[in-house]
């Protein structure tokens, strides 16, 4: 045998001694000691994967994280209102036991002990037949009184009303939005929930449905809640999906909105960066499963209408809230593409319109809500909102105490719509013109000649019929397009030498209108949308009217100078010379 031989058979022969000798090693040791390292591996990934944060608030004393807050330097919210809050500015220490946001979500919607109590239920009809259901829990009954009906309340009762306008396939039974109730008519205020529609127990009578960006149904409440109760101060805070609509409704009224004031909580902001972010890692892709469970639930309770109106076999088959709006929300909201959808309905568009005083609260770790969509930089420039940022607090969940039998977002808002009442800050309705924001974030599908924008905001197919005999509403008088084409085709116009316009009716009327006072306002109608251009430009970017004047002229001098070098040429041309 040669020496190679040998010395690969010994190599080969000392290999598979150390192996036999760590194995009766192994087996030497109790198997105890396995248990606990097996115990520990499992410990150190959970701890990783639930994002679990006990050790660093064993390590910090239990002192908590404090709140920060981001506003506008000359914000008088913040100033007057904000900086009186104490919860705002002090430290958000969370529940021990549930030091997590996951077991935070978790827990709030499989047991978050919420306090007991019944509503008071009123069923409310939209203008498109739709139904709602709003669930009252009034002052009264909360301090022992009789429960009474709203229809009770006096329209001159002055205790201030609170809107809640819950989230995804929530509705008032949902534990956060009991605790935010309760809380708020113990301490004297009058509340009602109001229930996305499908939701709360109630059928779809519609084929409409609701949606992350369906402000109409807000908007049609608050309106009927202000004519019911003109006296009485209102207010609304909306919640995950429901504060995404509540932004996106104040950035569309501006100062129209009858609300004195807002609260946000948990908004996404931006849909299309929380899409992308729930679907980035194995915990947010378990969320978006959930969710997508709870969405084909909606829709099984009411297959009949969905079944007509959305592709209700890719509905049967999603796995994710992206798949469902795919097969259900874009077709029903006739949106191009899923991501149409979720840029036309986010709310951090809207939010350089907000005119009311708005907190809005999310935490950095949120599981379904990613940080990455707060709009920090359009929250810090509009001096009507405050942003309160916390470290920890999973999605709607803000336990604290040892118990964790309370919220701690439920506290926050209360005290700052307690003191916002309180202040001179409020914000008052202010009738103003539309600001042309819808029209400038539509998709290319409103501007289709195939698609009819219905009275109340429904995209709809439009026919030959709907474009010719759509209704205009006028003085209390319904007069359609083809009967005002039939009074123009009988109507003679004449005109005289005089400079005199008379427009003769079939009745034989004569109306005489001056060629100068029609010139004078067509020039009028000309300058009106410019107008309304340059207030909207100098409003967005914030720039002076004379800056922007300036710009105009230097950017356009070379066309003006090169066309009044031309014009007074010709006239020097036209003009008579003297000969000597």
């Amino acid at each position: 045998m040669s020496n190679g031989t040998i010395s690969a058979t010994f190599d080969v022969s000392a290999a598979a001694a150390s192996g036999e000798l760590l194995l009766q090693a192994a087996t030497v040791l109790p198997p105890i000691y396995y248990l606990i390292a097996v115990f520990l591996f499992v410990g150190a990934f959970l701890y990783n994967f639930l994002e679990f944060h006990l050790l660093s608030d064993i390590l910090h004393g239990f002192m908590g994280d404090p709140v920060e807050l981001t506003f506008n330097p000359e914000s008088e919210i913040y100033h007057g209102v904000a900086s009186k809050c104490r919860s705002l500015h002090g430290r958000y220490l969370v529940t021990p036991w549930l030091a997590s946001p996951h077991l935070q979500t978790v827990f709030l919607n499989f047991l978050g002990r919420p306090p007991s109590f019944k509503y008071n239920r009123q069923i409310y009809r939209t203008r498109d037949g739709g139904t709602i259901a709003l669930d009252w829990l009034l002052f009264s009954d909360v301090a022992g009184g009789s429960a009474q009906l709203p229809t009770g309340i006096s329209k001159e009762d002055s205790t201030p009303l609170l809107v809640m306008v819950p989230g995804l396939t929530s509705d008032s039974a949902s534990a956060y939005v009991k605790h935010l109730v309760y809380k708020m008519a113990k301490n004297g205020w009058n509340v009602v929930v109001g229930n996305h529609r499908g939701l709360g127990g109630m059928s779809i009578t519609s084929d409409c449905f609701y949606n992350a960006g369906w402000t109409e149904d807000v908007r049609e409440v608050i309106n009927y809640l202000h004519k019911e109760y003109p006296n009485a101060p209102m207010y609304a805070v909306g919640t995950s999906i429901g504060a995404n609509i509540l932004v996106k409704y104040l950035g569309e009224e501006g100062e129209n909105t009858p609300l004195a004031g807002a609260t946000s909580i948990c908004s996404p902001w931006d849909l299309v960066v929380c899409d992308r972010f729930i679907n980035r890692k194995l915990a947010q892709r378990l969320y978006d499963r959930a969710l997508a469970i709870g969405l084909k639930g909606y829709a099984e309770l009411h297959q009949s209408v969905l079944s007509r109106l959305a592709n209700w076999e890719g509905i049967s088959k999603s796995c994710s809230v992206r798949d469902f709006d795919n097969h259900a929300t874009r077709l029903i909201a006739n949106y191009e593409t899923v991501d149409t959808y979720y840029r036309r309905c986010s709310s951090v568009s809207y939010v350089a319109n907000v005119s009311v005083p708005l907190l809005c609260i999310s935490a950095i770790d949120d599981p379904v809500c990613t940080s990455e969509a707060i709009p920090w930089d359009e929250c810090r420039a509009n001096k009507k909102i405050v942003l309160a940022t916390t470290t920890h607090g999973g999605h709607l969940g803000y336990f604290q105490g040892l118990t964790g039998k309370q919220l701690w977002w439920v506290g926050a808002v209360y005290e700052f719509l307690s003191v916002l009442h309180n202040s001179p800050f409020m914000h008052h309705q202010k009738k103003t013109e539309a600001t042309g924001l819808h029209s400038a974030l539509e998709s290319t599908i409103d501007q289709s000649p195939y698609v009819n924008i219905t009275e109340d905001g429904m995209l709809s197919p439009a026919t030959e019929n709907t474009l010719t005999e759509s209704t205009v509403t006028h003085s209390n008088k319904e007069i359609t397009e083809s009967e005002i084409s039939a009074e123009v085709d009988e109507t003679a116009k004449t005109s005289s030498k005089d400079g005199v316009l008379r427009i003769t009716s079939k009745n034989g009327n004569s109306v005489k209108k001056d060629k100068g006072e029609n010139i004078s306002e067509t020039v009028a109608d000309v300058m009106y949308p410019i107008k309304r251009s340059v207030h909207e430009l100098r409003k967005y970017q914030g720039k002076s009217i004379w800056l922007l004047a300036y710009i105009a002229f230097m950017t356009s001098w070379p066309l003006i100078g090169s066309l009044s070098f031309f014009f007074f040429r010709k006239r020097y041309n036209k003009a008579p010379r003297k000969n000597n």
